[in-house]
Parts: structure tokens; C-alpha cells; sequence
């Protein structure tokens, strides 16, 4: 097990991506601290780590709440004493036009998408760094470099963590590395309603074929390059912003 003796955080850890680096996680060793506002999915992947023998721990948490944040962490330090590996994950999306778009929107977005990052970040490496230091994985989207129509607030939300990623890792090196994954389609409780909305129109299809790859992702696409920037394989690697994207990139 590459990740032996390390303790992870997950935030958004209840559904989707979260759920799924959780899991994979621990499959490898880590102990980990699942962190999100609802109690039952968190417990749910609790459940799930448990019952393939790993270690977890549920600490329901609005992200975007410093009190909270804070005492997640110090019940982290409280129950393992120390902290290896950040997936910054919990996020939330919009898609409407920028004129439509309110400030109190762009706000709500703002506090889950970024803030939170910082927020999260800024409450936890202290622990981090008294643990010897480890690897932060903020998860963005490909919107975070590529732009998008109707999607003026979630880039705008999303691009801030690609350049947060790229400050930290050039500030907390060589003990903290920082790295960000930056995924396209990935069906996920988020995306779900689109992805009905697609296949009863009979255009999921038209979708999958925009990918090199034909198909939209799924949260195990995600757990291969989370597990790469959490170990020791990835440990002359900070700063990268990696695409996971089935290639949709590729395209001008």
C-alpha cells in the first residue's frame, strides 16, 4: 500500500469525486477524514472504507464556514495527529448567461469554489507542515482554463483555484507540494440532471462522441491522478494544472 501511515482530508467527500478519491485513498492506506455539509453520504463512504477494512472518519462541515473549518481540523489533529494529503474537492456549478448573472450569485459561487480553497488550505497546512509537510490537490475544471459561454461566474471561480495552486506551490515548496486536477465532464451527483436532460433528448450520444476518448468521465477517472499527486511518484511534481478530460482539450 503506497499510501501506509499517511492521513488524508477529502472535502466534498459524500458524492461524486469526493466519494470516489475517499475510497481510493484509503484502498491505498491513508487514513482519511471525510469532510461535507450532509452527514449521510459523508457516512455513507465512511461505511464503505470500512467495510474494505480501511480507517475514516465523518466530519460534516460547511466548507465555507471559518468556525467550522477550524474545528474540523482540530478534531483531525485531535484523532491522528498529523496530516499528509489535501484533496481541496468540494465545489458546486452555474450555467447562465453573465448578464443574468447576480452578484449574489457570482457571491454564492465564489464562497464554495475558492474561498473554501483558501479557507481549507490556509486552516490545515499549519498541521501539515508540523507533519513533515505532504501534497495538496486542489480539484478545478478544464472551465478553469478554457472559457465557456453562459459560465462567466464558474470560470471565473474555477480559473482562481488554477492560479492559487500555481502560488502555493511556488510559496510552500519543497515540503508542500500543490498540485491541481482540472477535470471536464465527469458524471457526478452535480452533473446528473444535465445527463438526464442529454439522454432523454437523444443527444448523449452527440456528447460522447466530442471526446477523443468517446465517452464522458466518471469519478474512478479521477482516482488514478489523485493517487499520483498523493504519493511519493509524483514527488518532484508542484505547481502542474492536469487536465482529465478525455482529451476535449485538444480541440481549438
Amino acid at each position: 500500500m503506497k499510501l501506509s501511515g499517511k492521513v488524508a482530508v477529502v472535502t466534498g467527500g459524500g458524492t461524486g469525486i469526493g466519494q470516489g478519491a475517499a475510497i481510493a485513498l484509503a484502498a491505498e492506506g491513508a487514513r482519511v477524514m471525510v469532510m461535507g455539509r450532509r452527514p449521510g453520504p459523508l457516512h455513507e463512504t465512511v461505511a464503505e472504507i470500512e467495510k474494505a477494512g480501511g480507517e475514516a472518519l465523518a466530519c460534516p462541515t460547511d466548507v465555507t464556514k471559518d468556525d467550522e473549518v477550524k474545528a474540523a481540523a482540530q478534531q483531525l489533529e485531535e484523532k491522528w495527529g498529523r496530516l499528509d494529503i489535501l484533496v481541496n474537492n468540494a465545489g458546486s456549478g452555474m450555467r447562465k448567461p453573465f448578464l443574468k448573472t447576480t452578484v449574489e450569485e457570482f457571491d454564492a459561487l465564489y464562497q464554495i469554489n475558492l474561498r473554501s480553497v483558501f479557507l481549507v488550505t490556509q486552516i490545515f497546512l499549519p498541521l501539515m507542515q508540523k507533519s513533515g509537510g505532504g501534497s495538496i490537490i486542489n480539484v478545478s475544471s478544464i472551465l478553469g482554463v478554457l472559457g465557456s459561454k453562459d459560465s462567466s461566474a464558474y470560470c471565473a471561480t474555477k480559473g482562481g483555484v488554477v492560479q492559487l495552486t500555481r502560488a502555493l506551490a511556488a510559496e510552500l515548496g519543497p515540503e508542500v507540494r500543490v498540485n491541481c486536477l482540472c477535470p471536464s465532464h465527469i458524471v457526478t451527483p452535480m452533473m446528473q440532471g444535465e445527463i438526464d436532460r442529454l439522454e432523454a433528448a437523444g443527444k448523449m450520444d452527440k456528447l460522447n462522441r466530442l471526446f477523443p476518448m468517446k465517452r464522458v468521465g466518471y469519478p474512478d477517472d479521477m482516482n488514478g491522478a489523485i493517487l499520483f499527486f498523493a504519493g511519493d511518484d509524483s514527488r518532484w511534481l508542484t505547481g502542474n494544472i492536469f487536465m482529465i478530460d478525455g482529451g476535449l482539450s485538444c480541440y481549438v
